[in-house]
């Protein structure tokens, strides 16, 4: 209860008697406890965040917030009706130590039965085995005692959420004779949470921006593609569109408007919807049209999608602009049947749910109605008192007949035979915020302040409290990866030493406090073994022939996988961009190419307005003028098109940082063009022993390859370089082959004889050969060490031991990453082949394939920034 509702029924008791049904698990609390040194308890800082040291202490924290409110009342009357727990165990004997409890009191230590098995805790190896454990304890408990029912049994859990599929797979056996009843509280039939969840995403609505993921996510709900007539398929050409005409957020520029935003259309789903309108129209990319850009190719075939979107958005709309008035209470009456009418109109499986749903409806409203309240009502009020009445009023708790799982806040003193408390592992318990250093709340305290701990304690006491003859509990004490131990939570350790300090077993009254620990720890804890019991239990016996087969198939799957005899190489005919592609990442060609997978992340979309260019507009931004520019052609359709497209800030602020892109763009011209003179392009195919090398050789110019970026010049970008470069001399070429990069960087390899490229290329093609077999560990980290370690003008790695310290320092720093930008180690590829880093393998290899570009790397040249 809330405490100011006490102060209210205070209030009340001037005209009437007010009862007080006060539920506690100590005895000394109600009677022996004064009102002054408790409110000196809460109030001061340090007592209230230290407040104990005992265990009954510990536990008892909650009970003085509500003890103070109810002492603090005048001509108050207390009446306690307290009963001893009579039965001789551990666990009747520290519920009436709580009972009993008085501070600063002295008692001696009470002997264990060894075989007494009131209290247990098991240690399992997973979730699955730890409802296993839990499956196999309740069929021997209930074969063993006639007197215990399944209705005598509640399982609780902190995150009983992550342990319901367990549940399911391990309750629900095909043999009978085995089968235990169960039920799972707050569990919803799946229908009406579905029909509820989409209710509420409806009711929603006005207070939205109508952001580009919260529209995509209700068309990914299959409810409303289904009613829209929405493929699968169709979705995913919706997320291209919305991101290809810029989508952000908002109706409209009235929408916006309404939200205290400039009135504009652009990044608006109306815009984006004329946008696709006009692209269908010109099926063509890039054309301008009364100030809209066309920004795809769309066929015929997808021009009824551009339909369904806008109805979609229309009805959205409708919806938005509905609610986002407050009315009185008889014009909500017919809400739900508009929302079946405008989304469920082909629904003949869901019509029974939606009937029960829409009659609550009415039920509340026509309740309200009857209360004659004049005023206007917002959707809001409405809403969470509906939520409310489903999700609380209508679920039942416990179910008779049947074991009952739910959360340890529902158990609230009611009294089961068994009570079985999983997923006591130290993480599973409800934490306190990381951010409570800079809680004010904490440096100030008051009364009623809400903490996790004595909420989870509290719970915690109330199951063990409830508990009438066994008190089981487990957790998961074993890493899946490795097998190491996982400690469980403080609730069992707080247990396990309040037990050690106040009972041990006969004869072992004098031993050491570790020693005690140490035996009542190994008849406590139960260590189960690594067994599958639903797999005996729930899936039939397959003939002893067709194991044997399954067997087989899975020998020659991983067989021809590993061994990668069945991969068609042809090793004798390269071509040039495979050998660059390998060399750029070889683990994520090895991955490509060999195993044919390819790890897609999915883009997440941007949901606000372009404030800035983002990354990857930016490059294709950048590339589109320096194209143009390079080749002296007019880039004002151009800047016209970038305005248009919805990628850069609006007006004055997108001008300022296209007049600065550009800018940057034609210094990077400028430079190209002192060296792009008359580019010639060149097929070859060439013979490297037993190897055949083709492609293209693009911008030879007189004085060598030309290359050119708009960006800074990275590893990828040298070793392309360097492999074309080697290709070049190898033809004859006998100039320098340069990459131009942003802020005037240039990187340039000399000549190389023709003997000496030949054996270099013929290495790397042999690398190549390896690589596609066993992954090869070249990685950016690696080149970045070698960058710094290796002595350029010597043509050796440095000795000093300061640079060495420092490249080492650099790779760790390439492979961690920052707050900005992602290590290597988040690379989905590398962390598939390197579960930890070895740098001396890394740089080893790195110093084998990468010194080569260091020794041939030109290092002077005028007025030119070389890296």
């Amino acid at each position: 209860m809330n405490p100011s509702y006490i102060e209210i029924f205070h209030e009340i008791s001037i005209y009437t008697d007010v009862y007080f049904l006060y539920l506690t698990t100590y005895k000394n609390n109600i009677i022996v406890s004064n009102i002054n040194s408790l409110n000196n308890k809460l109030s001061d800082l340090t007592l209230k965040n230290n407040f104990n040291n005992t265990l009954e202490e510990l536990w008892g924290k909650y009970d003085y917030t509500y003890l103070f409110f109810i002492k603090k009342l005048k001509n108050i009357k207390i009446n306690s009706y307290f009963d001893k727990y009579n039965t001789n165990n551990l666990l009747n004997n520290i519920k009436n130590n709580i009972l009993n409890f008085k501070k600063n009191k002295k008692s001696s230590k009470k002997t264990l039965n060894p075989k007494d098995n009131s209290i247990s805790i098991n240690i399992c190896y997973s979730k699955q085995h730890e409802i296993e454990v839990l499956y196999k304890t309740l069929i021997e408990i209930l074969n063993e005692n006639e007197n215990i029912a399944p209705h005598d049994i509640v399982v609780t859990s902190f995150s009983l959420n992550n342990y319901i599929t367990c549940i399911n797979s391990v309750f629900k056996l095909k043999n009978k004779k085995e089968k235990i009843s169960f039920y799972i509280s707050n569990q919803t039939h799946k229908s009406s949470q579905k029909i509820l969840y989409l209710f509420n995403k409806i009711l929603n609505l006005s207070n939205i921006r109508f952001n580009n993921e919260e529209i995509l996510e209700l068309l990914n709900i299959p409810t409303i593609a289904k009613n829209f007539n929405i493929s699968e398929e169709e979705i995913n050409i919706l997320y291209s569109w919305v991101e290809s005409t810029n989508i952000r957020w908002g109706v409209n520029e009235k929408h916006k408007n309404d939200l205290y935003c400039l009135k504009i259309n652009q990044n608006t789903w109306f815009y984006g919807i004329d946008k696709l309108l006009l692209s269908y129209a010109t099926n063509e990319k890039n054309k301008i049209w009364n100030h809209i850009l066309s920004c795809t190719s769309i066929d015929f075939s997808k021009s009824e999608l551009i339909g369904k979107l806008s109805n979609v958005i229309n009805i959205l709309n409708k919806w938005r602009l509905k609610l986002s008035i407050s009315k009185k209470i008889k014009y909500w009456r017919s809400l739900f049947k508009c929302f079946i009418n405008d989304f469920f109109q082909e629904q003949t499986e869901l019509d029974t749910m939606l009937k029960i749903i829409n009659k609550n409806w009415i039920k509340m409203i026509d309740e309200i109605i009857l209360s004659e309240y004049p005023n206007k009502i917002s959707i809001n009020i409405l809403q969470k008192n509906f939520l409310y009445i489903t999700n609380y009023t209508s679920n039942q708790k416990f179910k008779v007949g049947a074991i009952n799982f739910c959360h340890p806040s529902l158990i609230c003193y009611i009294p089961f035979k068994i009570i079985y408390i999983i997923g006591l592992g130290y993480k599973e318990l409800p934490q306190n915020n990381d951010i409570d250093n800079f809680n004010l709340l904490k440096k100030y305290p008051s009364i009623t302040d809400i903490n996790v701990d004595d909420t989870t304690y509290y719970l915690f006491l109330q199951n063990f409290i409830s508990a009438k003859e066994y008190f089981y509990m487990s957790y998961i004490g074993y890493s899946l990866k490795n097998e190491s131990k996982i400690y469980p939570c403080k609730l069992i350790e707080q247990l396990i030493t309040y037990i050690t300090l106040y009972f041990c077993f006969k004869g072992d009254e004098k031993l050491k406090i570790e020693n005690n620990r140490k035996k009542i720890s190994h008849h406590l804890f139960k260590i189960h073994k690594k067994e599958h019991l639903y797999n005996i239990l729930n899936i039939q016996k397959i003939e002893h022939t067709k194991k044997n087969q399954v067997k087989n198939i899975h020998k020659m799957f991983f067989k021809n996988i590993i061994s990668l005899k069945n991969i068609k190489i042809n090793h004798f005919s390269i071509n040039l961009k495979n050998l660059i592609a390998f060399w750029q990442h070889p683990i994520r060609y090895f991955f490509n190419f060999t195993l044919n997978t390819k790890f897609i992340i999915k883009k997440k979309l941007s949901v606000t307005e372009p404030f800035f260019i983002d990354q990857l507009e930016n490059f294709k931004i950048s590339n589109l003028l320096l194209e143009n520019m390079i080749n002296k052609k007019d880039i004002k359709n151009i800047l016209k098109q970038i305005e248009l497209s919805g990628t850069i800030p609006y007006k004055g602020f997108g001008e300022i940082a296209l007049t600065k892109k550009c800018k940057e763009i034609k210094e990077i011209a400028n430079i190209i063009n002192q060296y792009r003179i008359l580019p010639k392009t060149k097929d070859f195919s060439i013979k490297i022993e037993k190897y055949y090398i083709k492609g293209t050789l693009t911008e030879i110019q007189n004085t060598g390859l030309l290359r050119w970026k708009t960006s800074s010049i990275n590893y990828s970008d040298r070793i392309s370089l360097w492999l074309e470069h080697l290709v070049y001399c190898i033809l004859g070429g006998i100039g320098e082959s340069r990459i131009i990069g942003n802020k005037k960087q240039i990187f340039a390899f000399r000549s190389i004889p023709h003997i000496v490229a030949y054996n270099y290329l013929l290495a790397y093609i042999k690398g190549y050969i390896d690589g596609i077999k066993n992954p090869l560990l070249l990685i950016k980290s690696g080149a970045a060490w070698l960058d710094k370690v290796y002595d350029i003008k010597n043509h050796c790695i440095h000795k000093n031991k300061n640079i060495k310290q420092e490249a080492y320092k650099i790779l760790c720093n390439k492979w961690i990453g920052n707050s900005y930008i992602k290590g290597e180690k988040e690379d989905v590829y590398i962390q598939k082949i390197i579960s930890k880093l070895d740098v001396k393998k890394i740089c080893n290899i790195s110093k084998k394939w990468l010194t080569p570009l260091l020794m041939y790397k030109k290092i002077n040249e005028k007025k030119i920034k070389y890296i």
